[in-house]
């Protein structure tokens, strides 16, 4: 293990250390080093120039060019019985400056439509993949605390095994137990020290998953309050959660901005049959000193033309059927992800019901199994129990806590869920969980 993955795994498991960070602190460290979210934030500046370069397709569109050439020619003619020499030699240059600009082009009209869309579904898949990092943060967060709460349970359920290994021993020695008491604990013991070794590794691999997002080493983390408010969700109606998530809910929207998106690639397509105007403004400035007299021109003109396709080999027929095509698997996905929003929305809303359900039922089989234990290790004293049956106790006991613990991380990160289905999701809901923090 990592000298700093142990003294991480140390401070954890020691309350009064660990206050030094908290879960808006390990958000923002997310935030700024995060992989996931800068290759987003990148694919969100890249998808966002989709407009301008639609845009430009209607401006006016200026080019230039120059040319210069060297020319010599050399010869001889006759003329009434004189043979003259011809050596011509000079220079030849040529400026043109030619502007076009679309009248009417169907095609680059829609294109600048659809880039509309295209920018609007770049902000929407950001938006989306800075909601999946909060839900990110949080999950690494209590999936690194609910680790070490695994390793403190077994840790002291080894120690309370041993101590019962002892007592078995000691009793058998004196004659008070038979020696398959003290096989029992053995094997109690030995499975314990399998669990032990189990939820270290579970530590560190939850060590390595919150830094993988942050970026940096982890610091201690505030560890969560025993106790925490377990309210019902607000509306307490999972219509209106679906309802809110049908409307707001970002992989929704994403889908259809695709089916937009491939709606207007049908009019770019059925576009390529309709004629383009434009007009084209030139000058031509040319000097030419090669030939018998230097000569210097300069021209200018104004042309409006239009083009009319005709036929293309069927490219055009082809396009429009292709594009209807992804039209329509753009809508089985659209309704495919209303589908899953409205499931995932509703098991969301249990999830936050059944989970504030389970936290109180775990802490009363604490509270219970507790009572159980005691009354089992004051029965062993009296000769009413035996030693297994207080190792069963134990194992009960621990069993509770763990499945305590656990529950209020399953209950919290629900209610994240619930929101990020709803897309509702912010920052200041990780707030809210951060003041439940000890030590925050």
């Amino acid at each position: 293990m990592h000298p700093l993955h142990r003294l991480l795994a140390i401070a954890l498991l020691l309350p009064g250390l660990a206050h030094a960070n908290d879960l808006m602190r390990i958000y923002e460290l997310a935030t700024a080093n995060d992989t996931t979210i800068q290759a987003a934030r990148h694919a969100r500046d890249a998808a966002v120039e989709a407009k301008p370069q639609a845009r430009a397709a209607l401006l006016p569109q200026l080019s230039s060019g120059y040319n210069y050439g060297y020319a010599k020619t050399t010869g001889s003619f006759e003329q009434g019985g004189t043979t003259f020499p011809i050596d011509n030699k000079g220079n030849d240059e040529t400026l043109t400056v030619t502007v076009n600009q679309a009248i009417v082009n169907v095609a680059s009209w829609r294109r600048l439509q659809q880039a509309g869309e295209q920018v609007a579904l770049a902000q929407a898949t950001y938006r989306s993949a800075e909601q999946a990092l909060l839900l990110r943060v949080a999950e690494a967060y209590f999936g690194l605390l609910g680790a070490s709460d695994n390793l403190r349970s077994a840790q002291a359920e080894k120690a309370a095994v041993e101590r019962q290994l002892e007592q078995a021993k000691k009793r058998f020695e004196v004659g008070l137990s038979a020696i398959t008491d003290v096989q029992e604990a053995q094997a109690r013991y030995d499975l314990t020290v399998a669990q032990e070794i189990q939820a270290q590794q579970q530590l560190d691999s939850a060590i390595l998953a919150l830094g993988q997002i942050t970026g940096t080493p982890v610091p201690p983390l505030a560890p969560l309050a025993q106790d925490i408010p377990l309210p019902s969700p607000d509306p307490a109606d999972a219509n209106r959660w679906v309802g809110d998530a049908l409307d707001g809910n970002l992989d929704l929207l994403i889908a259809s901005l695709n089916r937009n998106i491939a709606e207007r690639g049908i009019q770019v397509a059925r576009a390529g049959h309709l004629p383009t105007v434009g007009v084209q403004g030139a000058y031509r400035d040319s000097t030419s000193e090669s030939g018998s007299f230097p000569q210097e021109t300069e021209s200018s003109s104004v042309t409006l033309g239009v083009t009319l396709p005709l036929f293309a080999g069927g490219a055009t027929q082809s396009a429009v059927r292709q594009s209807i095509a992804t039209r329509d698997q753009r809508t089985a996905e659209l309704e495919g992800a209303r589908r899953q929003v409205e499931r995932s929305t509703r098991d969301a809303y249990q999830g936050v019901v059944t989970g504030a359900a389970r936290v109180r039922a775990f802490k009363q089989a604490v509270v219970s199994s507790t009572t159980a234990l005691e009354a089992s290790e004051t029965g062993l004293e009296v000769g009413t129990r035996t030693a297994v049956d207080v190792l069963n106790a134990q194992q009960q006991l621990y069993a509770a806590r763990r499945n305590y613990d656990q529950s209020r991380y399953d209950y919290l990160l629900s209610v994240l869920r619930l929101k990020a289905a709803a897309g509702s999701l912010a920052p200041s809901d990780l707030a809210e969980l951060d003041r439940l923090l000890v030590g925050s």
